[in-house]
């Protein structure tokens, strides 16, 4: 297994006036306050304001921040409205900690809800995106009644949604479909969201996270009475192909002497396939040793991340790009070996795309199967790659290439050199 951070160290340099981005800077919010109350028409957003990096607590400092701070307030309370055209509204299911829309349209839907019967219900993390986002008008429910399994509410009656009850509503309630949904899970999904990524829970609707999917030629019973016997099964094959390599007396002589023995090689594949004792299992199944399931291990994996595509159809999804385990730093420990593998196993199959099988290290990188560890610290996600990598798979010995050839000097250089002789030599070196 190999897990590497894929973020590149940030070279220092000196800065450069073409770097500064004004997006970087802090808003005035005294001139966004005056945009309140006019005609959004012809309006263009203020030039950003000049931030004070070292506080001198005079008078005139402290009413500027109180003023911005308060100008701050006042936009952020704002009242958005929603235009009649785009109008969506849905409805709080709290049993299922959902929202369904009746009439579903937009872009919006190409991606996210599924459409049972006449209603599209939304998870949790798909409405708190879209009431953030301003996209749906959520609605608390009331007059509820079944006909036909389905809730029927009077939608424009009830009570609408606030963004801080989306959040209290949305967030650790574990009865919900799905399972609990954790702030850290909604700031990988928003962020990604953002992004510009097609993101899906993974397993089935109704499942928390994905479970584990044993190897089909072995069960989970079997790969656990096949596992008191691993280990000495591991050290047979070892000895196994100790004693191949030689026969007799010289077996012995292995045990306390060298692994290669002095003589004459011809080629280093000789050697190297004398070296290669510990036997791999094969990368395209999974291992037959597993974790028994635990609805309590952090390391599961929860988001199918699918790259942007205008062909993409969420009837047809096809295997994701990318499979993300959203982890709380601050509440989950160093994954163990045991916990690494057990999340690898959840993993089909999923060898290095083809313009990546010339490039030796990509390959390693991607490795059989692959899994994106989201590690969100205080709001803030980190993105490592954890993959089994085919170390064993990869025959550097067997690799063919040419040394570069030298700069200059020797019998073919491209400059000539003095002689011993004292006289200068011409041309391209070559003898006369």
């Amino acid at each position: 297994m190999m897990a590497d951070e894929d973020e590149d160290l940030a070279h220092l340099r000196k800065p450069n006036d073409e770097d500064d981005d004004p997006s970087d800077e802090t808003p005035d919010f005294r001139l966004f306050e005056k945009l309140i109350g006019q005609d959004a028409k012809g309006l263009t957003l203020p030039k950003r304001g000049d931030k004070d990096f070292e506080p001198h607590a005079t008078s005139l400092q402290l009413s500027t921040l109180e003023a911005s701070r308060q100008a701050m307030h006042h936009v952020l309370s704002w009242q958005r409205t929603h235009t009649s055209k785009k109008h969506l509204l849905g409805t709080y299911d709290p049993e299922r900690n959902m929202v369904f829309v009746e009439k579903a349209q937009g872009e919006n839907f190409m991606t996210i809800g599924k459409a049972k019967g006449r209603l599209t219900w939304l998870l949790p993390e798909e409405a708190l995106f879209l009431i953030e986002k301003g996209s749906l008008d959520c609605r608390w429910p009331v007059k509820e009644s079944i006909e036909n399994e389905e809730p029927t509410v009077e939608v424009e009656e009830g009570v609408p949604m606030s963004l801080q009850g989306a959040y209290a509503a949305f967030l650790g309630f574990e009865a919900g479909v799905g399972g609990k949904l954790t702030l850290e899970m909604y700031t990988v999904y928003a962020s990604l969201k953002r992004s510009g990524y097609v993101i899906f829970r993974a397993g089935a609707w109704d499942d928390e996270r994905a479970e584990l999917q044993p190897p089909k030629d072995i069960s989970v019973e079997d790969g656990r009475s096949a596992n008191g016997h691993g280990w000495s099964s591991f050290f047979s094959e070892i000895w196994r192909r100790l004693g191949s390599l030689t026969t007799g007396d010289a077996t012995k002589g292995l045990i306390y002497g060298p692994m290669i023995r002095p003589g004459l090689y011809r080629s280093y594949t000789d050697i190297y396939r004398l070296l290669e004792i510990v036997p791999c299992h094969d990368h395209k199944s999974p291992p037959n040793f597993m974790l028994e399931p635990n609805s309590s291990n952090p390391y599961r994996i929860t988001f199918d991340i699918y790259k942007p595509d205008g062909k993409f159809k969420k009837t047809n999804r096809g295997p994701p790009d990318y499979r993300i385990c959203v982890i709380n730093a601050r509440d989950t420990p160093v994954p163990t070996g045991a916990q690494l593998n057990d999340l690898l196993v959840t993993t089909p199959y999923d060898p290095p795309p083809p313009h990546q099988t010339n490039n030796l290290y990509q390959k390693l990188k991607h490795g059989s199967r692959n899994v994106i560890l989201a590690v969100v610290d205080n709001g803030i996600p980190s993105y490592l790659r954890v993959s089994d990598a085919n170390f064993s798979d990869e025959k550097l010995y067997e690799r063919v290439g040419r040394a570069p050839r030298g700069k200059g000097g020797g019998f073919r250089g491209r400059g000539g050199g003095r002689g011993r002789g004292g006289g200068r030599g011409q041309g391209r070196g070559r003898g006369r």
